[in-house]
């Protein structure tokens, strides 16, 4: 039967903003292609008419995640499957009557909209590099199913062959691969100077724990009320965009609870930071631990209902050819630093490290608050802006912060102070001060830039072209309203100051004129 369908999205990519919420969606929005067309046959002069019923149309949007890893092997779970009937109601009728000669067949266009939940994680590939195709995808499918009618101008051949054919039939239309994107929410008022970051400073007061490193082979310590008495808090950006080479760090120290003597003794020579980005893989046997991801039920889940476009592993795995090395095992863990590996991480605090005490200019007795008693380090810490190492799991690159069903990637950086203390008996001893910030890793929206009337081209279908891609940077609905539907208001930018009315027009009204719209004065 000549005919086929095809799936033909308004983007081939989906563009979610914010963080993941299980109470938005998005719509996915585009129309399956129906093509009608008569056979041609041998010693048959004119094509005949052909006519289809058709009785269904649905369209499906799935998104599975699949993991392959050496230690753990395969696993699959699907995300989501959301279908749509656009067939409502009575069957339709096609038939390309009038047109059975052309080279080019009947089409039909049916519009679809399919809303995608919000919380659905980013494409993306991860787990073995030697499979290829694994981790998140999402797809479009689409399924018809018509009856063929016959018609009174059909061939012999047809009428020959049509008591052993079945009238009804399904076709599919072929796979059409959707990628998801995640952009996070920029501030409404972003700084105007590049050095800075993009996102604001968050605070963090610290709970810094002591300990040794690996080059610190000295048993005597420093007593752990004096290092208790060190005061940590650190800044760093709510969060960090992809392509930022550098992040911004702040640590401000103080010691108000140490004594005079203590503060001489005690010294802070240095500091070390590393940013790591841990990846975690993960085998789940029980769906409990992923219902709040709110995922199809277990009935609907391999292996009781197999993907639509599983990995080819799979069926080794099935019938046993392969086998998972570490039955008990259920997660696998990646992590790595974010450094060049040239860079130490090191940062050398410049003066004898004394940084606690306070000595006042002579003659000056006034006290000075706490709050005056802070010292600060700032530094750039550098981030390398590409890959340098591959392992089993392919190159270690910068991914977005995120947490899956099968799939985490999480980012930490690493902070240790070096503190050296004068004993009593003249002993030095160090020790180090570790705390760990969580951050958050983001992709950003690139923002076009709308050229100037002088750039734009006359000509009228590449004005179009060129329009079209303007057309799709239109804010998200959650940047302009909250989720209760009230318009959201930016309060960073002040009102124009009041100005009293003039004393000529304090006492007058103003009318429209019909003629030239102007405002006139009326006495």
């Amino acid at each position: 039967m000549p005919v086929s369908i095809d799936i033909i999205p308004f983007s081939d990519s989906l563009e979610l903003y914010g963080e993941p919420d299980f109470s938005s969606a998005f719509s996915l929005a585009g129309h399956v292609l129906i093509s009608l067309s008569s056979p041609s046959f041998m010693f048959q002069r004119r094509r005949s008419t052909t006519r289809a019923l058709m009785q269904s149309l649905t369209v499906t949007f799935e998104g599975q995640s699949e993991i392959i890893t050496p230690d753990i092997g395969y696993a699959a779970l699907r995300l989501c499957s959301i279908t749509r009937e656009l067939v409502i109601g009575e069957p339709i009728d096609l038939a390309n009557e009038g047109h059975e000669d052309s080279n080019k067949p009947c089409s039909w266009n049916v519009i679809f909209d399919i809303p995608v939940p919000g919380w659905l994680p980013t494409t993306s590939m991860y787990g073995d590099r030697n499979a290829v195709e694994a981790g998140t995808r999402y797809a479009l499918y689409a399924t018809a199913t018509f009856i063929s009618l016959e018609d009174g101008s059909s061939s012999i051949f047809s009428s020959f062959f049509s008591p052993f054919s079945c009238r009804t039939h399904t076709i599919n239309a072929p796979r059409c691969p959707v990628t998801l994107i995640r952009f996070a929410e920029v501030p409404s008022t972003p700084s105007s100077v590049s050095s800075t970051p993009v996102f604001p400073m968050a605070l963090f007061i610290v709970d810094a724990q002591s300990g040794k490193d690996d080059t610190e082979t000295d048993t005597t310590t420093i007593p752990p009320d004096i290092l208790k008495k060190i005061q940590v808090v650190a800044s760093i950006p709510t969060a960090v965009t992809l392509d930022e080479t550098s992040v911004p760090l702040i640590l401000r120290l103080q010691g108000n609870e140490l004594d005079a003597s203590q503060r001489e003794r005690l010294r802070i020579t240095d500091f070390t930071v590393d940013v790591e980005q841990i990846e975690t893989y993960r085998s789940i046997t029980s769906l409990d631990r992923v219902a709040r991801f709110v995922v199809p039920p277990r009935t609907q889940q391999p292996p009781s209902f197999p993907l639509r476009n599983a990995h080819p592993v799979h069926t080794l795995y099935d019938v046993g050819f392969l086998m998972t090395p570490y039955p008990s095992k259920t997660t696998s863990t990646r992590s790595f630093s974010l450094f060049d590996p040239s860079n130490s991480g090191k940062y050398i605090i410049s003066g004898d490290g004394r940084v606690f005490m306070h000595d006042s200019p002579e003659g000056d007795v006034t006290p000075h608050s706490p709050s005056e008693n802070w010292y600060v380090l700032e530094a750039n810490i550098p981030l390398a802006p590409d890959p340098h190492q591959l392992d089993w799991a392919g190159i270690r690159s910068r991914r977005i912060s995120e947490n899956t069903p099968l799939f985490s990637v999480c980012h930490a950086m690493h902070i240790a102070l070096r503190c050296v203390y004068k004993q009593p008996d003249g002993e030095v001893v160090s020790e180090r001060l570790h705390f760990s910030l969580p951050m958050q890793h983001v992709r950003v929206a690139v923002p076009l830039i709308i050229p100037s009337p002088t750039d734009r081209t006359t000509v009228d279908t590449t004005e179009l072209q060129k329009s079209a891609l303007y057309s799709q940077s239109l804010p998200a609905y959650s940047q302009l309203f909250h989720s209760n539907g009230e318009r959201k208001i930016d309060y960073s930018t002040p009102l124009p100051l009041y100005e009293p009315p003039s004393s000529a027009s304090s006492s007058s009204s103003f009318t429209l004129d019909c003629s030239d719209d102007d405002r006139k004065l009326i006495s």
